[in-house]
């Protein structure tokens, strides 16, 4: 048993590696604008465990290096998987079969967006603590900490909250349902009412308000049930959550696929059944939430789908058994590992051309998740770079007249609007996030053209590829922008600048050396 839950552990934590050396996620800086003060904690308990008490525990011991928040990460992923195959063993389900599924769950390609982000640690260990009040649930002192650790689980995140549902029908069904239900219902009603508690106060602390979280319970139901199913049974794609799989003819084939394949799962009344019902109670609480569906969504219900593979490959086995003569021990756990290694290449190969994909229009990752992430990486390193450990304040110039509105999405120019975004600024929060990754950057602004005033600070130029170079300190910085654009042939821009900065302070005979510099390259054609 050991070396079964040894090589678990070893094939899951090779291939999910890709994720260990990779940036933080947007929603991270969110949370460590939180921690560094940059903007309040909330006063909820919605959350509490995988919000206010996991980082302010953790980043005072990691501070801003995302290595060790991705580790840690990956070893509750891990650990998640070992709890998962002893739960699909408790559930009736052979050695082998549950060394299959629990594979499966641990070596899935769809899992990378979870063990990104840090703060996808919700996910995470809401699933840990759910498997453990699964495995701790039996009369006595043992139901006390089965409720304890449920309790722990929608702490994590209140979405787990209906999955305990599923377990009577995992009783054996010798016993009738009805016993089994009074059996589970203190981890049940814990779960349930707990749930709904932390809802409310998510609710009325303006977290779970907004665009972000808004209900609707029409179309979008469905539509949401589709793009999750489709995304559970793709095989195809290296980034499945590029586009919504519920698009065409798959808006309505999904759903309907997804509707069929549950019926006839619940006329098995197998372990099959405890599988789909598992995927369905996890996914049910984000069903609601229109175009608000993302992958890590699936972290939770994709352990149904482990219990589905577990309890498929035991009928397969036993049809074969049928058919043929019995299956030795040894050469079925032969099929099993070559399945699993087969598996675990598979996924490797798909992350790694996750990664290596690339946008045709710009130089970004085609990876949604890792495209704002690289970005915010660049501009974050820079500015720790320029200030090397002393403080300042800084200024990033994206210059509106040499700039393009990138589209985040699609890497794409955007047509023109009355207000521009630009994507540096956007995935920076206006700074906030350099100011928590950088403790020593006092403040950041962004500007697009020349201001006067910040005598001092530094001034750093945005480039189209997201990186900042370091010109120098307010003023003399000014000249060295116009230099810049007069050496890159962008003379016009150039005259604008120095303009405007000529405007301001009249009696810089530098810049107005540069305007007549910009003037003659105009005039000749440069």
């Amino acid at each position: 048993m050991a070396l079964v839950l040894a090589a678990l552990v070893l094939v899951t934590v090779v291939v999910q590696r890709h994720a260990l050396h990779e940036f933080f996620a947007l929603d991270d800086l969110i949370l460590f604008q939180q921690a560094a003060g940059v903007r309040p904690w909330p006063l909820t308990a919605w959350r509490w465990l995988s919000g206010l008490a996991w980082f302010k525990t953790v980043v005072p011991l990691w501070g801003h290096e995302p290595f060790p928040y991705h580790a840690a990460s990956l070893l509750i992923h891990a650990l998640n998987v070992v709890l998962l195959q002893r739960l699909i063993r408790r559930w009736g389900v052979s050695e082998v079969a549950a060394f299959v599924g629990a594979a499966c769950f641990g070596l899935t390609r769809l899992h990378f967006p979870a063990l990104l982000a840090a703060t996808s640690i919700g996910e995470l260990l809401s699933l840990t603590f759910v498997l453990a009040a699964l495995l701790l649930a039996a009369p006595g002192p043992r139901m006390a900490l089965a409720m304890l650790a449920m309790a722990l689980a929608v702490s994590a995140k209140e979405s787990i909250m209906l999955v305990p549902l599923v377990a009577p029908f995992a009783a054996d069904v010798r016993r009738p349902l009805a016993k089994c239900v009074r059996d589970w219902a203190p981890v049940i009603l814990v779960g349930v009412i707990l749930g709904v508690v932390l809802l409310v106060s998510g609710v009325g602390s303006g977290r779970l308000g907004g665009e972000a979280y808004r209900v609707s319970l029409g179309a979008n139901v469905l539509e949401n049930a589709g793009r999750l199913f489709g995304w559970t049974i793709d095989l195809a794609n290296p980034i499945p959550d590029l586009h919504a799989s519920s698009e065409g003819p798959a808006r309505y084939l999904l759903p309907l696929a997804a509707i069929a394949l549950t019926l006839w799962a619940l006329r098995l009344r197998s372990r099959v059944t405890i599988g789909v019902l598992w995927w369905w109670l996890a996914v049910l609480p984000v069903l609601p939430l229109p175009g608000r569906t993302y992958l890590h969504y699936l972290y939770v219900p994709l352990a149904g789908a482990a219990i589905v593979v577990a309890a498929l490959w035991d009928a397969g086995r036993e049809r074969w058994a049928k058919r043929a003569a019995p299956v030795a021990t040894r050469r079925a756990w032969l099929v099993a590992g070559v399945v699993v290694l087969v598996t675990a290449a598979y996924h490797d190969f798909m992350l790694s051309t996750r990664l290596d994909l690339r946008m045709a229009n710009v130089d970004w990752p085609l990876d949604p998740v890792l495209r704002k992430s690289r970005i915010a990486e660049r501009g974050i390193g820079d500015v720790r770079t320029a200030l090397n450990g002393q403080r300042g304040r800084v200024a990033i110039l994206i210059p509106a007249s040499t700039s393009a509105d990138i589209d985040l999405g699609s890497g794409r120019v955007a047509e023109p609007a009355l207000k521009r975004r630009y994507a540096l600024e956007a995935v920076l929060d206006e700074g906030r996030s350099v100011r928590a990754q950088v403790p020593n950057a006092d403040s950041v602004v962004f500007v697009h053209e020349y201001e006067p005033g910040r005598a001092g600070w530094l001034y750093l130029l945005s480039r189209s590829d997201s990186h900042l170079v370091p010109l120098g300190e307010l003023p003399a910085a000014h000249l060295r922008f116009v230099e810049a654009m007069l050496a890159s042939r962008l003379p016009a821009a150039a005259l604008d600048y120095a303009d405007k900065a000529l405007a301001d302070r009249p009696d810089d005979a530098a810049m107005a050396a540069l305007r007549g510099r910009a003037l003659a390259a105009i005039a000749a054609g440069n």
